[in-house]
């Protein structure tokens, strides 16, 4: 299991459960598809501490990370690779067939691939911890609440080699099921914490010798003329106010990108794999 993956025995509204055994099984109840659908709202995913994951690729992405599946369910016929068909069942406490009519029910994807499962969602205590490179970079978000771009963000500092990304109160959720698909299967390979209070966590880490860097559209230093430091929080703000106040006031570096055209903002996440780009490139 994941370092930073919770541990839990029992889903008390969807009724999964550790115990029993592996093995595709025919009849998953009404009653259970009930209590499996309220995890797509936020209330009931934090209340069970559960979340659904839908896709072979996302899938098979959590069982190289070694997240057990609480539940799996697979509609007949859906499966192209029968090893990795049998790979998922072996990693579930429990799977059933389906139909496509339940499948669909359960999750939201405009086309569902024919499979999902659900696991625990990650300690964000244990997550924050294991972030802690001798160097590197932290992405951390800022009020980025659309849960499209925040999935973005992560994917893209999992492709750029992030020690992991904060994600800040008021931003939204990572076990999102549009989060989920975004991060196409990243949320997987790296430290994910969520509901950090930012301030205190980027004010930590300053103690800690890290530097804080956020992005703003009026920031002193020009993206071509920084050198990153050795440890650094890179702060992504919202698209339509960018961070806040109280965090601009932390920052040791407050970076612009340059802008040549008549575009009023940049993509949130856009603007993170252009800051993480350059970075990179500078340090290697």
């Amino acid at each position: 299991m994941r370092r930073w993956a919770r541990s839990r025995t029992h889903c008390g509204k969807c009724g999964a459960s550790m115990n029993e055994p592996n093995g595709i099984r025919g009849t998953f109840s009404k009653q259970r598809l009930a209590g499996m659908k309220r995890l797509l709202q936020k209330k009931y995913r934090e209340e069970e501490g559960l979340f659904i994951v839908e896709g072979w690729k996302s899938l098979a992405e959590a069982v190289g990370a070694g997240i057990r599946f609480r539940t799996l369910l697979i509609v007949e016929g859906a499966a192209d690779d029968a090893a990795l068909l049998e790979r998922l069942i072996r990693n579930a406490d429990e799977s059933f067939a389906v139909s496509e009519k339940e499948l669909a029910d359960v999750t939201d994807a405009v086309t569902p691939q024919g499979i999902a499962a659900v696991m625990p969602m990650f300690d964000p205590e244990a997550a924050l911890r294991s972030m802690a490179p001798e160097q590197g970079i932290i992405v951390a978000a800022d009020s980025v609440n659309d849960p499209g771009n925040l999935g973005t963000i992560i994917r893209t500092a999992d492709w750029f080699g992030a020690a992991g990304v904060v994600i800040g109160e008021g931003s939204a959720e990572p076990y999102n099921p549009k989060t989920v698909r975004a991060t196409m299967g990243s949320l997987f390979h790296l430290p994910v914490a969520h509901g950090v209070p930012l301030p205190a966590f980027l004010r930590r880490r300053r103690q800690e010798g890290w530097s804080i860097i956020t992005t703003e559209v009026n920031g002193s230093e020009l993206l071509g003329t920084v050198v990153p430091p050795e440890r650094s929080v890179l702060v992504i703000g919202s698209e339509s106010h960018g961070v806040s106040e109280e965090i601009s006031s932390l920052a040791d570096l407050r970076v612009a990108i340059p802008k040549f055209g008549t575009a009023e903002s940049l993509n949130a996440a856009m603007a993170c794999g252009i800051i993480l780009s350059h970075f990179t490139m500078r340090r290697s």
